[in-house]
């Protein structure tokens, strides 16, 4: 008899009729064998459930069939009335592919009060499967101590390695999806590996799926997207050879994030469309639906982007599952629609779900949607002060992304201004936090984004008529974009390029914008990466109008110097770049061999910071004192500057820079 490899290890179940099931797929060879077998297993199985005493090994078999295709209806239905654990276990793997929190743990329950220490090693081990997924789902720190307990069973009893349950693979692909997460990509990898082997050794073709997409997940994260693309494929290859559907459905819906990290809007919306067609379940269709309303209105199809927010919102109003970028991204498309009414009761939704959550990151997400509602509604100084905070917490929680997203948004706030007011001075503003977007996206080595600043950094000079800087910053752009092969990006690169010059300046903002948006999609899979902290030697305080030095601070006293000759330098150069070279805005970096002034300018002052090179946070930092000092310490009169009156500013320092100073 032909029985597919993955239901091997049932094959001695005398209950089992597999001559009739057999037969059966055999008649619908024209499907594909595998197809037409698991078919019909489903559904005997199903036949089978209705029965006062079902047999279980019948069921089991149509739960896993039903498990390689996907089909978690039919799991859900086919385990829904039993208190088997072989059965419950099957079931505790759709409960997880489908987020349920409850259904999880009343598996969790029921399974634990019937195995003890003196149970059979297979439903010990499936015990610890259950634990695994649920603590999976909810993130929970119980995870760690699961992922031991199951491993010491494993290390135990070797012969569940060599012959594991369906249960035991999953578990593993879980825990090295973990794995990645937390950015142990190395024994991510790892388990990849072994569980690739116990794939291969089982037959298991839905598994073998997995393996390719934790692969793309892996290769992803460390920002290897063209690898990552070759093991989605894979996986959406095998998935549609045996008629996985949640496999192509995944792998689709990952190629659409892999499009959205490297800012190709456009095929990214092709295969999140095309993966919606393959998720019959509302959880992870809510996710895939969120996705393809922010691409959309990005896109300016705004029609389609209302259809999927619409039903977006549907579903999270009826699983209350607190996605907040449900409403939050719903917010953004009916500002830009002018539908402010409705827009802020989708702000008001978003609001009670921060302020329930702990989790930094829906905070965070609330706060960049008052941000973009504020600035809809001509409110462009208080959307600032909202990403603001969105940028303080995003910085003290961790939450990279975030800090991106906060200083994308600020610059574009910026210009949106300057579109409703035409004051240019906006526009070096912009180009303040695109300097910060530039410098962020060197250290975490993320090329696409840096491009992508680059080349809007670019766009910016082109508007203040800045030629010659702009064609610097869209030719280093092009060479990130030929060394990406990014093909649409270099052709936008070279269509401005072209155009230097000879663009009416309403066809450039609206280039600008449309950059704006792009970039605003931001995405990161990766982990934020530690930049070393650089040695701090001095800062100061120059009076803008005079040139005057008003306050310093050497952070090594035996790199003292005459301040007078620093201030001098900085106001001359600052002078000379921009009369000289068609600088925008205020200068803001002198780099030199071994050493880089960082400078920070109010209205009034200009405070620099001397150190060997330049780092974000150091950046960060500076902005923060500058802002701190001008509102705490009222220009001098005349010429003569009193020492005593800045003692408070030593302390300043002090709060904003000594645990960064390297002893």
């Amino acid at each position: 008899m032909e029985i597919p490899s993955e239901f091997g290890h049932l094959r001695e179940d005398s209950s089992i009729p597999w001559e009739r099931i057999v037969s059966e797929a055999n008649s619908r060879r024209e499907k594909n064998y595998f197809i037409a077998f698991t078919d019909v297993a489903i559904e005997f199985a199903r036949k089978e459930s209705m029965k006062k005493r079902p047999r279980e090994g019948v069921v089991i078999l149509g739960i896993e069939a039903a498990l390689t295709r996907g089909r978690l209806a039919d799991v859900l239905f086919l385990s829904d009335s039993s208190d088997s654990i072989a059965v419950l276990s099957l079931r505790a793997i759709a409960l997880f592919v489908i987020s349920d929190t409850e259904g999880l743990r009343h598996v969790l329950e029921t399974v634990e009060a019937k195995v003890s220490d003196e149970s059979p090693v297979t439903d010990r081990v499936r015990v610890s499967t259950v634990r695994i997924l649920l603590a999976a789902v909810e993130r929970d720190t119980s995870v760690i101590m699961c992922i031991m307990e199951f491993d010491n069973l494993l290390d135990n009893y070797p012969e569940q390695v060599e012959q594991p349950l369906t249960e035991t693979m999953f578990a593993l692909y879980v825990v090295g999806t973990l794995l990645k997460e937390v950015g142990e990509v190395g024994k991510a990898s790892r388990l990849a590996d072994t569980l690739e082997t116990m794939t291969e050794s089982k037959g298991h073709r839905m598994l073998t799926a997995l393996v390719e997409n934790l692969r793309g997940n892996i290769a992803n994260y460390l920002g290897e997207y063209s690898r990552a693309e070759e093991h989605y494929l894979r996986c959406r290859e095998i998935s549609q050879e045996y008629g996985f559907s949640l496999g192509v459905g995944m792998a689709l819906n990952n190629m659409g994030s892999l499009m959205i990290a490297v800012f190709r809007l456009e095929e990214a919306l092709e295969y999140l469309r095309e993966a919606l067609k393959y998720m019959d379940i509302e959880t992870p269709r809510l996710t895939t639906l969120v996705n393809l309303g922010e691409i959309a209105t990005l896109l300016g199809k705004t029609d389609e982007a209302r259809e999927y927010f619409e039903e977006a919102v549907r579903i999270e109003k009826k699983l209350q599952k607190g996605v907040v970028e449900t409403y939050t991204l719903y917010c953004s498309l009916l500002c830009r629609l002018g539908e402010m009414d409705k827009a802020r009761k989708m702000l008001s939704e978003a609001a009670k779900i921060a302020e329930k959550s702990e989790k930094p990151i829906k905070r965070c997400s609330y706060l960049l949607s008052l941000a973009l509602f504020n600035a809809s509604n001509g409110g462009y100084a208080e959307a600032r002060k909202a990403l603001d905070e969105m940028l303080t917490i995003a910085r003290e929680q961790k939450v990279f992304e975030m800090v991106v997203r906060a200083i994308i948004e600020t610059a574009r706030v910026y210009m949106s201004e300057f579109e409703a007011t035409g004051n240019r001075q906006l526009i070096s503003q912009a180009m303040q936090y695109l300097d910060d977007l530039t410098q962020i996206a060197k250290e975490q080595d993320l090329p696409s984004l840096r491009a992508r600043a680059l080349m809007l950094k670019g766009e910016l000079h082109r508007l203040t008529g800045g030629v010659l800087q702009a064609k610097g910053y869209l030719e280093r752009a092009l060479s990130i974009a030929r060394f990406r092969d990014d093909a649409m990006l270099e052709a936008q690169i070279r269509e401005s390029l072209e155009t230097l010059g000879g663009a009416e300046e309403e066809d450039v903002e609206e280039s600008v914008m449309s950059s704006m948006d792009r970039i605003s999609v931001f995405r990161t899979h990766g982990r934020y990466r530690e930049v070393a902290t650089p040695t701090l030697h001095a800062l100061i305080t120059i009076i803008r109008e005079s040139g005057l030095t008003e306050f310093v601070h050497y952070f090594d006293s035996s790199l003292e110097m005459d301040s007078s000759i620093i201030a001098g330098f900085i106001t001359a150069i600052a002078a000379f770049s921009s009369k000289l070279m068609e600088s925008t805005g205020n200068l803001r970096t002198i780099s030199h061999e071994g050493f880089t002034i960082m400078m920070e300018h109010t209205e009034r002052r200009t405070v620099a910071l001397i150190a060997t090179e330049e780092t974000y946070e150091i950046r960060y930092r500076l902005r923060k004192f500058a802002k701190e000092f001008d509102e705490k310490f009222p220009l001098p009169e005349g010429d003569v500057i009193e020492t005593k009156v800045y003692e408070a500013a030593t302390e300043m320092v002090n709060q904003s820079f000594t645990d960064l100073i390297v002893a």
